[in-house]
């Protein structure tokens, strides 16, 4: 697993606040481990490791005296946890790792099931005994304890090992749900548990491979809320399967926006088809048995994007990727906009079915995940037609993240600005035909004007252009294109080359060269730097990313500005 460097970013408060007023869920706590042992050939490792875990703690406690202010919004579960982290590591040596990595996988598991989730540590060690455990559970109004009553390490035909017992308390059963030990070699088991051959860490991560996932499968199964949820589940299976599946299937609309030259959806395949109230939405659900394939293959098909395969191995499993699953399914969703319909195929998959039927049924089961259903209930709901498949371009610079993570959003921010508020699947059109529209604005752009004037400038010897190389064809211009910055790399009569900056007036078909930067000197050997983006944004924030410039003072006074009726940086050359 990851190194502690969590703890860099906790926040310890004076003490734990009272956690019986608030229901978390699930809620654990986690023991020091009982018993340790270990061969003493491990002796040097297991020093080099604890001399590694002192630094952590050493680092821990600093920031206790200098918590970040962000982290007093954070949920009231999320500090708890944080701060019983490090209260733990004060005293960390490498057997309370293991308590300390198990609160780390579990909460990382439970909270993308469970945002309240609340597993917290305590440097304390249990008599072993259920009057003990009990004891302990009531005092921390705690339904489960995850006990560790013995870890040892020792070699065995040359390995590290560890063997590790595992214990999980129930409360409110007054009984373990789990009393076993796991044992573990040197082995890198990856994923999750992923850590360097032949260490003590592989032997502790493949002991933990193991034991976790008994841990979240017993809490799971009392989980009140997921055992209710499967048992909607299954009632929502049983809906699907005799109200929806057995509908006459009403493919007039879909048929008529599909068009027949769309070669990657085939509508004889179409087996169920929905559309909203007023017909201006459309989901058709299609599927086919198809001749079996590698699914490595099948991930690697350039046709579909987003492509899923389901095997009956699990991911982690050795030949995954080498399963034939031999049924296809997609579905195709459809919105009206301004007069036009957009549709889009999407959410394809590969799977294994016993026949057609037993396909159709399991692929349509996937309304349960597309918000089909009222909460709570087997009812349909309208929800479904704004949901998953249906979403809208979200303002980011509204979320209340914004600032936080600004830096990292400016980019697709930037790019959806235009389309706020439009199904993504609008959207996503729309950007196509934009793409296209300016692959062809540039091509007109650079036959009609640009390259007829550097080609004239090269033949007549004129403004010290001799040669001039057109491969990196660069345009900067707002989004009006009423004037285009073209960079293009120059050798003048000497041979010296540079980046020269020549400007563009569509509308006069006027051509100057731009007089305010100097020219780029380009060094052959140089790839490091880009002086196009740096010469840009030494006046305004671009750089290539951005499909176009659009600061308007950039433009007005620092390319054409005038003075006495002339640009005062703009020499004209045509």
């Amino acid at each position: 697993m990851k190194k502690l460097t969590l703890l860099l970013s906790l926040v310890i408060g004076a003490c734990l606040p009272c956690i019986a007023q608030t229901v978390y869920e699930p809620q654990l706590l986690i023991l020091a481990p009982g018993d340790q042992n270990f061969d003493p050939a491990l002796q040097k490792e297991i020093d080099a490791k604890n001399a590694e875990l002192n630094k952590i703690a050493l680092q821990a406690q600093e920031a206790m005296k200098n918590p970040k202010p962000e982290d007093k919004t954070q949920p009231e579960n999320m500090k708890l946890m944080q701060q019983s982290s490090i209260s733990f590591v004060q005293h960390m040596d490498i057997f309370k790792m293991i308590s300390f990595l198990s609160q780390e996988y579990l909460t990382y598991r439970f909270y993308e099931r469970f945002t309240n989730c609340l597993v917290l540590l305590k440097d304390e060690k249990s008599k072993n005994n259920l009057a003990d455990l009990q004891k302990l559970a009531r005092e921390q109004q705690t339904p489960y304890i995850l006990n560790l009553p013995k870890i040892a390490f020792y070699k065995q035909k040359g390995q590290t090992r560890c063997n590790l017992q595992l214990q999980l308390y129930d409360l409110k059963a007054n009984q373990l749900l789990i009393d076993k030990e796991y044992q573990g070699d040197w082995n890198n088991p990856g994923f999750e548990f992923t850590c360097k051959q032949g260490s003590i860490d592989c032997a502790i991560n493949n002991a933990m491979a193991a034991a976790m996932p008994d841990v979240l499968s017993q809490i799971a199964s009392h989980n009140t809320t997921l055992i209710h949820e499967k048992e909607l589940t299954e009632k929502r299976r049983t809906f699907i399967e005799t109200n929806i599946y057995p509908q006459t299937v009403d493919a007039t609309l879909i048929k008529q926006v599909i068009p027949a030259t769309d070669k990657s959806i085939n509508l004889s395949d179409l087996y169920q088809c929905f559309h909203n109230s007023d017909n201006s939405k459309f989901v058709g659900f299609f599927i086919k048995t198809i001749d079996k394939k590698d699914a490595k293959s099948l991930l690697e098909d350039k046709e579909d994007q987003h492509v899923k395969v389901i095997t009956s191995k699990d991911i982690h499993e050795p030949g995954y990727l080498d399963q034939k699953p031999k049924t296809y399914a997609y579905i195709v969703k459809g919105v009206l906009y301004n007069g036009k319909w957009y549709y889009a195929k999407s959410e394809v998959t590969y799977f294994d079915a016993a026949n057609l039927k037993e396909g159709e049924l399991e692929y349509l089961n996937n309304l349960q995940q597309w918000a089909f259903f009222k909460n709570d209930t087997t009812e349909p709901g309208p929800a479904f037609w704004e949901a998953k498949l249906f979403e809208k371009i979200a303002d980011k610079r509204k979320d209340p993240n914004w600032e936080k993570y600004k830096d990292m959003w400016a980019t697709e921010e930037r790019e959806d600005r235009d389309y706020i508020g439009l199904y993504n699947l609008v959207a996503d059109q729309l950007k196509k035909e934009r793409v296209a529209e300016v692959d062809t604005f540039r091509e007109q752009i650079s036959t009609r004007y640009f390259l007829p004037f550097y080609n004239k400038q090269a033949k007549l010897k004129l403004n010290h252009i001799i040669k001039f190389d057109f491969k990196d064809f660069n345009l900067i211009y707002p989004k009006d294109r009423h004037v285009v910055i073209n960079p293009v790399s120059i050798a003048d009569e000497k041979g010296a080359i540079t980046i020269r900056y020549f400007v563009l007036l569509p509308q006069t078909n006027e051509i100057f060269e731009w007089l305010l930067v100097k020219p780029n000197p380009l060094n052959k050997d140089d790839y490091t730097d880009n002086p196009i983006s740096n010469t840009i944004s030494a006046f305004t924030k671009w750089n290539f990313s951005y499909p176009t410039l659009d600061d308007n003072a950039f433009w007005t006074d620092k390319v054409l500005l005038k003075e006495n009726g002339y640009y005062k940086y703009l020499k004209k050359l045509q």
